[in-house]
């Protein structure tokens, strides 16, 4: 007879080698759960505690396929509403019938009374053909019942227990806080998950669950830290990851051997303009082997317009803008997933040659920039790297964000100064040597590719879901800060014309004295949303900017005046937070061709039109173009999702 772990929620037991157990009464349980032990399955894993039960008895089903090798899908903030979920779930039961993972777990928000009715209905072990798992997020904790948990729990059962699958044991646990006082607490969790390890064999590996990082310090994996009893730390109790959603960001990065990963929403944006993404983890024995983000319907493609070459670089492009200098283009590659395979390339111009890769610790989302001989990025885990043109490092320098997953691509220079970090820490870096000559902490909002613009003596820094901020760049002080109305959201990257600010938010533009800060007009578009990764280009009393839903619209920057505008077809990816659906979405820069105007969009299509809007040409790349390309007279060289790069 196996011997399996049994629990309250708090206390866990041993069963005996008859399979009973006894197990005190806990005035917090809600559930007698069972940790279904490797080589087995079971749906009915917990049982209401009820005064009139004598007994708890658990039905283990024997499976016939070893897992000690297996993979789980996880999905996160779905933030469904009364409709319950989207297309996406059907998605999601595609990639599950073509990886057949051992469970899928949806880590946590979704959302509301209404959405946690609906949800379990849309995505359960019956109909997604294999088992399921839920964690509870801030926005599960509802006015229903009791206490915040209760409508989670009457549907989707317990908010802590464990189960194992081959070499691995999962935990999964509570957020402990939310929109509606949580019954269980930060103590509540510590103690249960001490309880739990003590019955896991020193064999296994161990994987948590919940809906955030962990307890303000995934760098530490200690659980408990700030608690009057003993922290749980989890590098010394075999932890191998900690799997979470809430930030709404793709974002893997490995600390000390131990992995953190989190995941954008499966229907719309990231905050951070990460791609809706479902994603998959391989477990091979006790080792996490790999992980990769599978985005909506988009599985990669080729350029099929002629062109001069186009190289495959192996990797995702998204929001780094290539440089070229004396016949080499340098560009920087993503990579959200294990193992990692990310950095900067550099290209041979007339021939598309790969020349050289760098290989980056994490992702570069940054533009390429180049100083003289010097090129610059910075990854998403606050890495910055200089280069000399043959890849050989001159210095390289970690910038502290706001915490790891709370990756950033913000990076600007002049002839001396890289200003680098993120939203949250700006930093002032000579570019001789990477000393720092200033560091400003700035906010504690979140990351998103709205870049960092120098103007005259001042950085522009969009704090996201704050405000904006105009420092002075050779001390870092703080100028003047805005927030305008609605003017706290940053996705798109401000510009600057004529002495004056033009900054987007959701579907306002602001027209904003450089001097002094003050909002001198704003303008509501109705059925437009600017919450792309655009930066808008500015030239003879017109600006011209990317939308998330509409392409790409001239505005007459004395009265802000809607001139025209040409809409892209259908986005390929969802980038722009929380939006899907039939939408035409600009991330890229609007740069300028001659008298004409030159952008990619997330349709996979790269566009020239003339000034009044009108269509010229257009060139059918496959893959969004989501950042700058590089126009050089009458050519173009383009970078896109699936990580071509192509010379037009």
């Amino acid at each position: 007879m196996v011997s399996v772990a049994v629990s309250n929620g708090r206390d866990v037991v041993l069963t005996d080698s008859q399979g009973r157990f006894t197990l005190d009464g806990w005035c917090k349980a809600d559930f007698v759960t069972v940790t279904v032990p490797t080589g087995y399955w079971s749906e009915n894993y917990y049982i209401p505690v009820s005064d009139s039960e004598t007994g708890y008895d658990f039905h283990l089903d024997r499976l016939e396929k070893d897992l000690t090798n297996h993979s789980f899908l996880q999905v996160t903030d779905s933030e469904v509403g009364s409709g319950g979920a989207g297309p996406w779930v059907d998605f999601l039961r595609g990639i599950a019938d073509e990886t057949r993972p051992a469970f899928i777990v949806h880590t946590g928000d979704i959302c509301y009374i209404e959405g946690l009715k609906a949800h379990i209905h849309q995505m359960n072990s019956k109909n997604m053909g294999v088992p399921v798992r839920y964690v509870i997020g801030n926005h599960d904790y509802v006015h229903w019942g009791e206490y915040g948990e209760a409508l989670f729990e009457s549907i989707y059962g317990p908010v802590m227990y464990s189960f194992d699958v081959g070499q691995i044991h999962y935990i999964v646990t509570p957020i402990v806080y939310g929109d509606v006082q949580a019954k269980y607490t930060l103590q509540d969790v510590a103690v249960f998950l001490e309880n739990d390890l003590k019955h896991v064999s020193p064999d296994k590996k161990v994987i948590v669950y919940n809906h955030n990082y962990c307890e303000g310090d995934e760098t530490g994996f200690v659980l408990g830290k700030s608690l009057p009893s003993e922290p749980v730390d989890l590098k010394k109790r075999g932890l191998l990851a900690w799997v979470f959603g809430h930030w709404h960001y793709n974002y893997l990065n490995e600390i000390g051997g131990i992995f953190n990963i989190t995941t954008s929403k499966p229907d719309g944006g990231g905050i951070d303009a990460s791609p809706a993404t479902v994603r998959s983890v391989v477990l091979e024995g006790s080792t996490l082997a790999a992980s990769r983000c599978h985005y909506n319907h988009f599985t990669g493609s080729r350029p099929s317009t002629p062109c001069q070459w186009s190289l495959s670089l192996g990797n995702s492009i998204l929001y780094s803008a290539p440089a070229v200098r004396d016949g080499v283009i340098y560009v920087g590659t993503v990579d959200d997933g294990w193992p990692k395979d990310c950095g900067i390339a550099a290209v041979h111009e007339e021939t598309g040659r790969l020349l050289w890769k760098y290989r980056t610790r994490n992702s570069i989302k940054s533009d390429i920039r180049i100083v003289d001989d010097r090129i610059i990025t910075q990854d998403t885990e606050g890495n910055v790297y200089c280069l000399d043109p043959t890849g050989k490092e001159i210095w390289t320098k970690r910038v502290e964000l706001l915490c790891p997953n709370n990756s950033s691509n913000s990076i600007a220079v002049n002839e001396a100064y890289l200003y680098c970090g993120g939203q949250q820490h700006v930093y002032c870096l000579k570019i001789s040597d990477g000393s720092t000559v200033w560091h400003t902490p700035l906010s504690e909002g979140n990351t998103s590719p709205c870049g960092f613009v120098l103007y005259e003596n001042m950085l522009l820094a969009g704090a996201h879901w704050d405000k904006l901020y105009a420092l002075d760049r050779t001390s870092g002080k703080v100028l003047w800060t805005n927030k305008s109305h609605r003017l706290s959201y940053f996705i798109t990257t401000p510009a600057v014309y004529q002495g004056c600010v033009y900054a987007a938010s959701w579907n306002r533009l602001y027209k904003i004295d450089a001097a002094s800060g003050k909002t001198l007009q704003y303008r509501d578009f109705e059925d437009y949303t600017f919450n792309s990764a655009s930066a808008p280009y500015a030239e003879n009393g017109v600006l011209y900017l990317g939308t998330t839903d509409r392409g790409v619209v001239a505005v007459e920057t004395e009265s802000l005046e809607n001139l025209w505008t040409f809409e892209t077809g259908p986005s390929l990816i969802y980038t722009s937070p929380y939006s899907s659906g039939s939408i035409a979405t600009v991330d890229s820069d609007i740069v300028p061709m001659g008298d004409n105007l030159c952008f990619g969009a997330s349709d996979g299509v790269l566009y020239i039109l003339d000034k009044n809007g009108k269509k010229l040409a257009d060139f059918c790349i496959g893959s969004p173009v989501n950042q700058a390309s590089i126009v050089d007279g009458a050519s173009v060289i383009v970078a896109d999702f699936s990580g071509n790069l192509t010379h037009l």
